[in-house]
């Protein structure tokens, strides 16, 4: 036992009692000196006492009084084995409390604690119990403690937190003295197994597959089977069978959205069915509400008027629209942007024009996609070798040469006589310089005009002259006369020393000429390996002699009244004619390498196909199927924002004939298409979403297509939170605050009750006039507290959970890890031992109000005055 102060206020006395001794001993009072000397001590004691009383002063002894706080945990993770112990344990501890004069008090808690005053622990559990944090319970459990008694905190838990910082308590507890005691309770029993997490892509189109990642974990090893349905789509294969690990396991499927109505929001449902009982089956499913964009639009360029109407037809079996047009009808910018795909089908390079090939490429490079599908007017055969659309292409068209002989020496004799003036003679010209951009530079050409006489407009010479042969044939005028003969017979000088694999003339007349010595030019040219075609222009002219010179030649006659038709005309016959890019034979189409384009779709039972033009591969491309002698059939590669392929066969009878009975074809050039239109919208942004405990957070990255940031809007992202039932809650709506350029953010208390979010999220300027727009959504399947408990193989005292964790924390404020919750009492070394204090101020002041009234006794009566008093002299 000690005296105490709590401040030196008692020094006054020893600055003011020399004082009141000086004072004294100079007063004018008419007293003795002895009651001088008495008065100076009683003041002295006045004001000692009262100084005395401002110093707080105490008895102070070691306090023999216990405080105890116990912290029990009934979150969810808590087994009922658990809870029982703990209720055992506290009950013990109440009865121990009494016989040592002990005070207990229990605070119950899971996401937030919350002090019992009953004797028992029921009723159990406590609200938010699928939470549980024991930093807030240990701050909660050190006010209640009481002043002046030996501390004691007790927490019964799994130590498995899903949210707060128990090391931060356990710093604070052992600053101010605290120590904190555990009593682990067992971990959670194995045997759980659990969906974790649904996730989908954010650019879902109607039709269009997609993959779904569903993610388990369990907390040991199990054979189970992983099943996922939903509403509004449909899953490929969508039951699995799988082994899964102690930890995290992911299961891949395939997905497609079904055509809904916009007020139905489709989703995703998942279900592990685990091989033995599980522990908490509320933890064995998930769902994932999806948000989808438009439907996708596809253009259809078709060469020849209804030769794409079967692949038309496929695309709309799947779901997809598609707009079927001819050449001439391809819209340029920005008409052309209400498409998310252009297919051209076997379109030649004559019959589009420079406009509309520069809205094509600025397309592609912009995000939208673009299928070239082949034929004999088709990549190189199609005089499409140096063209704007040749650079998109993730093929090459140019074909190495075998030695330095040409493939195609080709002569075209024109008639140029009067009768062909006008437009049927420009169109011809038209004719002749497509026919020169259709062929390699390495093949050889020579142009020859008749009337009544013969002339070489051109001589035969290498395709790669083309602007010199190109200028010659501008310069044809129309005059004179019709000798078919004399035409033929300069073709066939022009032709018979040249070096070729293949020789060959096509010969175009609008009228009649004599037949004589045709006959015998022709079987000279066929022994000289030469081949002829004819054609016959409008209704003059000698179709019979044209055919037979046809027949006896080895070509094809052609007979037309149209002369518009003349440069598909030619086109063609110069693709029948150069074999070299053109291979007609049985094809199967070989997998060179997997894409996800190819899911669902059996191409090892693909029939073969009729043909296809002959290309080579770009180094950057990716050839994912070819011929057999490795020539590509489908590659494709980005440009830009867009995406290009290219399938070197046709989408037409003439060489998918086969393809076009196959079952899977709607299939797979519904996902070809899918895979290659555009991406999103330039205006559409992902929202990313991402969850730590109950708090989401959202963020959105908004640039422009010239890749500045999006800056200064007002941003606003709707949520809606679905229940694993599928049942929808009202909208709510957040403001997205502007963190850093373009990089909008906005954070939010999940429902409990939701098993997935979904986000709508709109960006508009000052005036209110939306400028982009944003989906996503999240899967919340598992509460942290019904998460599996898996074994933790980091060394990181940073990592350490359960009886780890309580047993660190519990030796960092001087407490320990206990069997029973009554060795806290038998504890009493453990800390520093409080003292407690008995205040003395009252009764000093007690004791200077009477010495406050002796000193004014002692100044109204005088002392050496008392004896006379008493025998009545005064």
């Amino acid at each position: 036992m000690s005296l105490a102060f709590e401040r030196p206020a008692w020094l006054l006395l020893l600055a003011f009692a020399p004082a009141i001794f000086w004072v004294a001993s100079r007063s004018l009072a008419d007293v003795a000196r002895a009651q001088h000397v008495l008065q100076a001590i009683a003041r002295t004691f006045v004001l000692g006492a009262v100084a005395l009383a401002l110093a707080g002063p105490s008895l102070r002894r070691p306090s023999d009084a216990v405080s105890v706080v116990v912290l029990v945990d009934v979150s969810d993770s808590q087994s009922a084995a658990s809870l029982d112990r703990a209720r055992a344990e506290v009950a013990a501890l109440r009865v121990a409390a009494e016989a040592s004069r002990a005070r207990v008090r229990v605070v119950r808690f899971a996401a937030r604690p919350e002090e019992i005053t009953t004797r028992t622990l029921s009723p159990l559990p406590a609200p938010a119990g699928r939470q549980t944090d024991l930093a807030l319970a240990v701050g909660l459990g050190a006010g209640l403690l009481d002043d002046g008694a030996l501390p004691r905190l007790l927490m019964i838990s799994d130590g498995e937190a899903t949210r707060g910082d128990l090391r931060a308590a356990a710093e604070r507890l052992a600053a101010r003295g605290i120590p904190l005691f555990a009593l682990a309770t067992p971990a959670s029993e194995t045997g759980d197994i659990a969906v974790e997490s649904l996730d989908a892509g954010d650019d879902l189109r109607p039709g269009a597959p997609f993959p779904v990642e569903v993610r388990l974990v369990a907390d040991r090893a199990a054979h189970v089977r992983v099943r996922l349905d939903g509403a509004g789509v449909t899953v490929d294969a969508p039951e699995r069978t799988v082994d899964v690990a102690p930890g995290s396991t992911s299961v891949s499927f395939v997905a497609r959205l079904l055509d809904t109505p916009a007020t139905d929001a489709p989703r995703l449902h998942a279900r592990v069915l685990p091989d033995a009982p599980d522990r908490h089956p509320d933890n064995d499913e998930g769902v994932l509400a999806l948000s989808s964009a438009r439907p996708p639009r596809v253009l259809a360029i078709e060469g020849t008027p209804s030769s794409a109407a079967p692949f038309a037809r496929a695309l709309q079996a799947e779901r997809i629209a598609v707009d079927v047009r001819l050449p001439r009808a391809l819209p340029t910018r920005p008409a052309l942007d209400r498409y998310d795909l252009v297919v051209l089908s076997n379109v030649a390079r004559a019959a589009v024009s420079d406009k509309q090939l520069a809205a094509l490429d600025a397309f592609v490079h912009d995000g939208g996609g673009l299928l070239v599908a082949g034929g004999a007017d088709a990549f190189g055969s199609g005089g499409w070798r140096d063209s704007r659309l040749a650079p998109l292409l993730p093929v090459l068209l140019d074909l190495p040469e075998r030695d330095d002989e040409a493939s195609l020496a080709l002569a075209l004799v024109i008639d140029k006589s009067g009768s062909m003036a006008g437009p049927k003679l420009e169109l011809t010209k038209e004719a002749a310089r497509a026919t020169v951009d259709l062929m390699p530079p390495a093949d050889l050409i020579g142009v020859v005009t008749f009337d009544a006489q013969a002339t070489p407009v051109v001589r035969l010479q290498r395709a790669s002259n083309r602007a010199r042969i190109v200028s010659d044939i501008s310069r044809i005028r129309a005059s004179g006369g019709t000798n078919i003969l004399l035409g033929l017979r300069e073709g066939f000088d022009e032709l018979a020393p040249a070096r070729a694999r293949k020789k060959h003339i096509i010969l175009l007349s609008d009228g009649a000429s004599p037949p004589e010595g045709i006959a015998d030019l022709v079987d000279a040219a066929m022994g000289k390996r030469i081949t002829i075609s004819t054609v016959g222009v409008g209704d003059g002219a000698d179709n019979a002699l044209l055919k037979s010179i046809a027949t006896r030649g080895g070509g094809r006659f052609y007979q037309t009244r149209d002369p518009a038709s003349l440069p598909r005309i030619f086109s063609r016959e110069t693709s029948e004619v150069n074999r070299g890019s053109i291979v007609e034979e049985s094809t199967v189409a070989k997998v060179v390498k997997r894409a996800d384009l190819f899911a669902g779709v059996a191409l090892d039972g693909a029939p073969p196909l009729g043909g296809y033009t002959v290309t080579r591969p770009r180094p950057r491309a990716e050839l994912l199927l070819a011929a057999p002698n490795g020539a590509p059939l489908l590659a494709r590669w980005q440009v830009g924002l867009g995406q290009v392929v290219a399938w070197t066969s046709d989408v037409e009878p003439r060489w998918s004939a086969a393809w076009m009975r196959w079952p899977a074809f709607p299939k797979f050039w519904g996902q070809v298409t899918r895979a290659t239109m555009r991406r999103r919208a330039p205006n559409h942004f992902p929202v990313r979403a991402s969850r730590d405990g109950e708090r989401v957070a959202l963020i959105i990255d908004a640039a422009g297509t010239d890749d500045r940031f999006l800056v200064g809007l007002d941003g606003t992202v709707d949520v809606t939170a679905v229940s694993p039932a599928g049942a929808a809650s009202p909208r709510r709506r957040l403001a997205l605050a502007e963190t850093a350029p373009g990089h909008y953010e906005a954070a939010f208390d999940a429902d409990a009750a939701a098993g997935a979010l979904l986000f709508q999220a709109s960006l508009a300027d000052a005036d209110g006039a939306p400028v982009a727009d944003a989906t996503g959504h999240l899967s919340l399947p598992l509460a942290p507290e019904l998460r599996p408990s898996v074994p933790d193989l980091g060394d990181d005292n940073d990592s350490l959970r359960g009886a780890a964790l309580l047993a660190a924390v519990a030796t960092r404020t001087g407490g320990r890890v206990v069997p029973h919750a009554t060795d806290i009492l038998s504890d009493v070394d453990v800390g520093p031992r409080p003292d407690t204090r008995r205040p003395l101020r009252t009764p000093v002041l007690l004791v200077a109000l009477a010495l406050f009234g002796f000193d004014v006794f002692l100044r109204r009566v005088r002392l050496d005055a008392l004896p006379r008093l008493r025998r009545g002299k005064v």
